[in-house]
């Protein structure tokens, strides 16, 4: 009678013992989909009380399934960190399955800091060069679609993309590890800056026709050329660009792979044109993607930043920039451009369609458009004694122009024919990258478990412990600049896992727990 007893209890135990898992994993179903913060922080307690291993955690986490989807390009809409609402597009291929990982591209246009969105979003990702490549290579396409207030270097568009990505990755099967960004022009600028202060989440950049300073010039963001080290970028450049040409482009990207940067870069004949050298280059970015998947877990990490908020790559984070002096090695890596191209001065309407070019903006710096006083509103008409009739006819009139040279502008105006008279400002010389603040620099190494730490101004960091690159049931044994900080296991924590997965999105990286060092 008694056996039979302690059989019942043992059998209610392993009933509630698998109601119990269950539980949990209902609520990370739940969980998973989502996007209640206070729904999420419930559910997160819930699943951390129940108790469930980490590799359990870990393993549903990782075998997400995703609903099937309509191929080719989908309009949606998505609310931005400063409560506008902003079109952005995913181009779905005829070969996605949503039972096989895909790879991901996220494609940045030009033109980020007009005040008017695009027209017709889902045309501009039909008709895009990368679209054909990507329905060739079986690509998911991300087009996020940015403005004057929401650029690829300001704070909201940054989100923006940051949480588009996520997006994504919460509706679609992504491979966390081949997730790269694209972009021409103002976006080209982005991938450089994104490589430098954002790169966790890629395998690789792209960037076309774009320079690396900007998101430092017109951002204010502190970029650092070493940073470059941890991802690849593919550079491209050509010689006739109006904005960017190769013959000034090219001192930067050598300045950059002097200081280590992993910087591909090829420079072509031509404007400022992406489909003068798309169909000789796509095949071989294409290539190059192929061989840069993420190595998620590198043996190596080399960073640099001045603010915090940019302290993150892979599995080390800065968290704070000490006074300290610098480190022999700490040295600044940047280089003086002279810039001697021809520029008015303006952001043109796009929504404009009558004859002439409309402005839609004048820039703040000082150019010919401050110096003659070109307002919004004005349509471009002539040029000295060229008819200006549409945006190519202003660029053919720029070509023959050079710093120095005196210029009248014929605008209508308010219905109203006025001359505008005054000279282009002379050739400037300026740092690539500002330098505004002091910055904090990390050399790291890991081998087996034990990480080695070179800090220059660092006054915390962070390490992001991940199963499959440390073994938990041994000590983890960090050293900063030859000093024994920690030397014990490492315990995995749920909640810790369950927050940085919905940050993140990213089942590659699904971080078991995080050790935190200060000085």
């Amino acid at each position: 009678m008694k056996a039979h007893r302690y059989t019942a209890i043992l059998l209610v135990c392993l009933i509630w013992v698998c109601v119990a898992h269950a539980g949990w994993r209902d609520d990370l179903d739940k969980l998973i989909i989502t996007q209640s913060r206070l729904e999420q922080d419930k559910l997160t307690k819930n699943i951390v009380k129940a108790s469930p291993n980490w590799w359990e955690v870990t393993s549903y986490t990782g075998s997400l399934q995703f609903p099937g989807v309509e191929t080719g390009p989908a309009l949606k809409w998505t609310t931005c960190v400063d409560g506008k609402r902003r079109p952005y597009v995913v181009y779905v291929p005829s070969s996605y399955s949503p039972l096989e990982p895909t790879p991901l591209m996220v494609v940045l246009h030009g033109g980020a800091s007009s005040t008017a969105l695009a027209e017709d979003p889902e045309g501009y990702a039909r008709e895009h060069e990368f679209t054909k490549l990507a329905e060739k290579e079986g690509w998911l396409l991300l087009f996020p679609f940015g403005q004057y207030g929401a650029t690829w270097w300001d704070q909201v568009g940054m989100a923006n993309i940051h949480n588009l990505v996520r997006t994504v990755k919460r509706e679609y099967n992504v491979d966390d590890d081949r997730v790269w960004m694209e972009g021409f022009s103002d976006g080209g600028s982005a991938a450089f800056l994104h490589a430098m202060v954002a790169p966790t989440d890629y395998a690789a950049f792209v960037a076309l026709n774009g320079h690396m300073g900007v998101g430092s010039l017109d951002g204010d963001l502190p970029l650092y050329a070493p940073n470059f080290f941890n991802t690849p970028v593919y550079a491209v450049t050509t010689d006739r660009d109006r904005l960017y040409p190769s013959k000034m482009m090219r001192r930067s990207i050598e300045m950059a792979q002097k200081a280590g940067g992993k910087i591909f870069y090829r420079e072509h004949e031509g404007g400022h044109r992406l489909s003068a050298y798309a169909d000789k280059e796509l095949p071989l970015i294409s290539t190059f993607l192929d061989r840069h998947r993420r190595d998620p877990f590198p043996a190596e990490i080399i960073w640099e930043t001045a603010d915090p908020k940019f302290g993150l790559c892979r599995w080390f984070a800065i968290d704070e920039v000490s006074s300290g002096g610098l480190a022999p090695w700490h040295t600044d890596h940047n280089v003086v451009l002279v810039d001697s191209t021809v520029i008015i001065g303006f952001v043109h309407d796009d929504s404009y369609e009558g004859r002439g070019v409309k402005v839609d903006r004048v820039v703040e710096e000082e150019t010919l458009a401050r110096r003659v006083g070109l307002q919004s509103g004005d349509v471009i008409i002539k040029g000295n004694a060229t008819d200006i009739g549409s945006l190519d006819d202003l660029s053919d009139f720029k070509t023959g122009l050079k710093r120095g040279d005196m210029v009248e502008l014929t605008v209508e105006r308010e219905g109203q024919r006025i001359k505008l008279r005054g000279a282009i400002p002379e050739p400037e010389s300026y740092y690539v990258f500002k330098r505004e603040k002091p910055s904090a620099m990390a050399r790291v190494r890991a081998s087996a478990n034990r990480i080695d730490v070179e800090t220059s101004s660092v006054g915390a960091f962070r390490i992001l412990v991940h199963p499959d690159m440390f073994r938990l049931e041994q000590n983890l044994i960090i050293r900063v600049n030859g000093q024994v900080v920690h030397d014990k296991p490492v315990k995995p924590d749920i909640e810790f896992l369950l927050r940085n997965f919905l940050e993140n999105r990213d089942r590659k990286l699904l971080y078991v727990a995080e050790v935190k060092v200060q000085f």
